[in-house]
């Protein structure tokens, strides 16, 4: 009976790293099609837009202020879905593990979220898979989408200050001084938690969120 049903668990697991890798797939033609279509085209309205703006700025008459407002308004839409794309293609795809290496790209990816507000400070253990040139990719993917997701996470809903990011050779520490939360009080399905443990699970890791009213908030990653 044992038996069984580790194979049954065994095929199951199978089938979901299938089902994951189609996946992938899809979401890394979805991030190219944004990546080279959808964005070159916002670049291009928002151009046009400026062009426009200056030369009806250059016959400037009390009859052209309301143009100009909409044009303003509309190269500020565009300039709000150009941030929306980059966004999803950080979510979806992130084609920069693909030119830079995995700590370098968390790190510049990281800086970005933090901002001026939030100090980032990192704890890199030379033997963690991160520093890996052949770390497997999928791995390395589902690590730095956890990473993203914890410091959106810490910087949008916990305010917090400073974040602090372990590199071990068994796990991802991602630690910050936020306002955090009761967990037993927020939804277990809530999709950013959610998220990071369902990606976890597919590449065989598991995902630990700790936290407590007025902080701090840990997230864990198996490596």
């Amino acid at each position: 009976m044992t038996g069984n049903g580790d194979a049954e668990d065994s095929q199951s697991q199978s089938s979901e790293l299938t089902a994951a890798q189609i996946i992938d797939l899809e979401r890394s033609q979805i991030g190219h099609d944004i990546h080279d279509l959808l964005i070159p085209l916002i670049f291009a309205a928002s151009a046009n837009l400026q062009a426009a703006s200056r030369t009806v700025d250059e016959s400037t008459t009390a009859a052209a202020a309301p143009l100009l407002d909409r044009i303003a308004k509309s190269d500020d839409w565009l300039k709000q879905a150009l941030a929306v794309a980059r966004n999803l293609l950080t979510q979806i795809y992130p084609p920069e593990l693909d030119q830079l290496s995995w700590l370098a790209a968390a790190k510049d990816t990281a800086n970005r979220i933090g901002g001026a507000d939030c100090q980032i400070v990192w704890d890199v253990d030379p033997a963690s898979p991160v520093c890996d040139s052949n770390w497997d990719r999928d791995r390395a993917t589902t690590a730095y989408r956890v990473l993203i997701e914890a410091l959106r996470n810490a910087t949008r809903h916990g305010s917090a200050n400073n974040v602090s990011i372990r590199c071990l050779p068994d796990r991802l520490l991602i630690v910050d001084d936020g306002t955090g939360f009761d967990p037993a009080a927020i939804d277990p399905n809530r999709f950013g938690i959610r998220s990071m443990k369902g990606r976890a699970r597919l590449v065989g890791k598991t995902v630990t969120v700790e936290s407590a009213p007025g902080g701090p908030t840990t997230v864990s990653m198996t490596l």
